[in-house]
């Protein structure tokens, strides 16, 4: 899931604790990709309107959210629920939002479901739009296909371009599998050629219900030569293109660290309570990495804090398992500063990774650090050196 990132001027009023909260209108998925973390996605069930009022109204009732925060809607393909349930949803929100707060939405879809109805009412909500594809046919449609075991590429291209029909932005998000690593041209290419500029590459990671991935016993060397392939092309349209990962990169090392490691973790969301909120379908909330609610593990259960029904949000710190949680991580994150001299750019890392990868959140290095952090900051930082030794020459 794409990081949120906020500082304030000074004299501005606050950036919020609370950025992103994530909403499951529903744990179905119409489609059954390989590699997804999700162990409920068949269940039809849908999030009631007294669930999401309750949900809202505990948000808001907390001084966490201030200038801004973005909703999305995900952990089940969020366009399986109907338009007229977003409908309400969406007028409920705005109800309840307090005048000085900006609210966001966001869908990450699978695309096979949009049709002009969908467009209409993205484009007049101003919904932020993700599609999840992988690339070219034969390498989307190895991982991503329909419980019959029909590749869904079609269908998600179907859906793309009707998107580009209504003048909607989007960005693209394509899990980098075995069958990624020896096509990163054709992948490129790909993207460029349907006039997707925009897109980052998550790495298929172990977690949750996905416990084998298809990038087991791939040396470093053909992940890391798949994204300096990758940054090189980028390179070559001069801006024109924008890839995450090193987007990411270049942001986080021009932002430059001096001792001010706290104000850090601060924006790795992901390590502080409440940075962010996911609510499921019933109500359940916990905080941390998203992909840790609903899920169950031997050494602490599910991650279940509370529920918006009985709990309100700030007695989420007195939780027991939360305190437990909290101590692991956070002995992790103090893992990662101790030993990773690249802790500055990334703040202690992803918990529901270290958690599924190393059986602890009390750890450190992660095919997630690897590949989302270290790799894509070591190659900004060697294109950065190389402009550096170029500018004398460039100068004369």
């Amino acid at each position: 899931m794409p990081s949120v990132e906020s500082s304030a001027p000074m004299g501005a009023r606050s950036p919020s604790w609370l950025r992103l909260v994530v909403l499951q209108p529903s744990p179905f998925c119409n489609i059954n990709c390989d590699y997804c973390y999700l162990p409920g996605r068949t269940l039809t069930h849908r999030m009631s309107p007294e669930t999401l009022r309750l949900a809202v109204e505990r948000i808001f009732a907390t001084d966490l959210v201030s200038d801004e925060v973005t909703f999305v809607w995900h952990a089940g393909e969020p366009l399986a629920v109907p338009i007229s349930w977003y409908e309400m949803a969406f007028d409920l929100i705005a109800e309840l939002t307090p005048p000085q707060t900006k609210v966001v939405h966001s869908f990450q879809s699978n695309g096979t479901l949009i049709n002009d109805r969908w467009c209409e009412f993205i484009k007049r909500r101003g919904v932020c739009m993700g599609l999840s594809i992988d690339g070219p046919d034969f390498i989307h449609d190895a991982h991503r296909k329909t419980r019959a075991g029909v590749g869904t590429h079609l269908s998600a291209m179907r859906g793309a371009r009707l998107l580009q029909k209504h003048e909607i932005p989007f960005h693209v998000i394509a899990v980098v599998t075995r069958e990624s690593l020896s096509h990163a041209d054709e992948i490129f290419d790909f993207f460029l050629g349907n006039g997707m500029m925009h897109f980052g590459f998550n790495i298929e990671e172990l977690e949750g219900a996905h416990t084998h991935s298809s990038l087991d016993g791939e040396g470093d060397d053909a992940i890391e030569s798949f994204f300096r392939r990758i940054f090189a092309l980028q390179k070559s349209w001069k801006g024109e293109v924008r890839v995450r990962e090193f987007d990411a990169a270049l942001h986080r090392v021009l932002m430059g660290r001096d001792e001010a490691v706290s104000h850090f973790v601060y924006e790795n969301e992901q390590v502080r309570p409440f940075g962010i909120l996911s609510v499921d379908w019933e109500g359940n909330f916990s905080s941390f990495s998203p992909e840790l609610l609903g899920l169950n593990h031997d050494l602490y259960g599910d991650f279940s804090f509370g529920n918006m029904h009985r709990d309100a949000l700030l007695d989420m710190p007195g939780n027991p398992k939360f305190i437990r949680v909290l101590s692991d991580i956070q002995s992790g994150v103090e893992l990662c500063r101790q030993s990773c001299e690249y802790f500055k750019v990334c703040g202690g890392g992803a918990p529901a990774n270290k958690l599924f990868e190393n059986q602890s959140f009390a750890t450190t290095e992660t095919r997630y650090c690897r590949y989302a952090v270290k790799v894509p900051t070591q190659i900004v930082l060697e294109d950065l050196e190389q402009g550096l030794h170029l500018a004398p020459e460039l100068t004369r």
